[in-house]
């Protein structure tokens, strides 16, 4: 029977080469231990995959190869983890005398990435021929570079159309945003959107913003965030109205769901409102639903309403884009 203990031992122990995590609640994981970011450490397992385990409640890390550790004070360390004294975390760094240790709570990243840009882009466009002459398309791209303490996103979209060699369409919105974590889920963001259209008389129309946001929800299957800013407005027309700027707001809501089948759904609603004039408001709101195809690519469709209560003379309040394309992740 005793010849039996030393096998069972050897089977319950990790095997070797993997790392091992320990929670507070004295469950053990093992594997190979990845990144960590936004509280959120990641453990590819032999049995279920890659997990996402709540930086929160570990207790203790103990790894066989290196890691690349991040505080919050911007220190980084590199080595060997392994369980140190009062819960601290132990990284024996090449070349010093004695393993350093910090506190679990200060630890923000492990193996961060260098920051890079990441985005889509995506293309959608019709035409006929015969009885009439009619082609449209709308064009659009996003990027942004996301680290532990920033955002900084730059977005713009292009829609065209014709028919019969005359211009139906031309309508252009751009977008470049900052955002800074100040505690917790709170931020703070500056922006600056411009607008064009044809044929609501706007040349150009400027809005820079600034204020503050809120994350909600952030994880796999929703985000959620909401801010509120102030904003100066700066509106070049072509004829019909006079050129004029004015202080407003600027709010807004992102929302990104994630459906059964592969299907994602993302919304951007964004109001402004006038200060000097109430009735002077308009709305701004992208809704788009896709999925997966492969390699990178993606199918999407959507609309892109725009709500001007007060719009020019002979044009409607509401103005609806539908579209289905191609999308491409970078």
């Amino acid at each position: 029977m005793r010849a039996w203990i030393p096998c069972l031992l050897l089977l319950a122990a990790p095997a070797a080469g993997e790392d091992e995590v320990t929670l507070k609640n004295g469950d053990r994981l093992t594997g190979t231990v990845g990144g960590m970011a936004r509280g959120k450490l990641e453990l590819a397992t032999a049995h279920s995959g890659k997990l996402q385990v709540d930086w929160a409640q570990v207790a203790s890390v103990k790894t066989d190869g290196k890691v690349k550790v991040r505080v919050a004070t911007g220190e980084v360390f590199e080595g060997k983890l392994s369980p140190g004294q009062d819960g601290r975390l132990k990284v024996e760094t090449e070349g010093a005398a004695a393993p350093v240790e910090v506190e679990l709570g200060k630890v923000t990243r492990f193996n961060e990435p260098p920051a890079a840009w990441h985005g889509n882009v995506a293309l959608a466009g019709r035409a006929t021929d015969g009885n009439t002459h009619t082609s449209s398309f709308l064009a659009s791209i996003e990027a942004q570079r996301l680290t532990e303490q920033d955002l900084f996103l730059v977005k713009a979209v292009f829609r065209y159309g014709d028919k019969s060699g005359e211009i139906t369409e031309r309508n252009g919105y751009g977008l470049a945003k900052y955002q800074l974590d100040v505690a917790g889920n709170l931020y703070g963001y500056a922006s600056v959107e411009l607008l064009s259209d044809r044929f609501k008389d706007l040349r150009l129309g400027t809005v820079v913003s600034a204020g503050a946001g809120y994350t909600l929800l952030e994880g796999g299957w929703a985000d959620l965030s909401a801010e509120a800013g102030i904003a100066y407005f700066d509106n070049n027309f072509r004829e019909l109205q006079k050129d004029e700027s004015h202080l407003g707001g600027r709010g807004s809501v992102r929302l990104r769901l994630a459906l059964p089948l592969g299907f994602e759904a993302k919304d951007l609603f964004t109001i402004y409102p006038n200060f000097e004039e109430t009735a002077d408001w308009q709305i701004r709101n992208e809704a788009t639903l896709g999925t997966a195809l492969g390699g990178g690519w993606s199918l999407l469709g959507g609309v892109i309403s725009e709500v001007d209560n007060e719009p020019p003379p002979g044009l409607r309040e509401v103005d609806n884009t539908y579209f289905v394309g191609l999308g491409y992740v970078f």
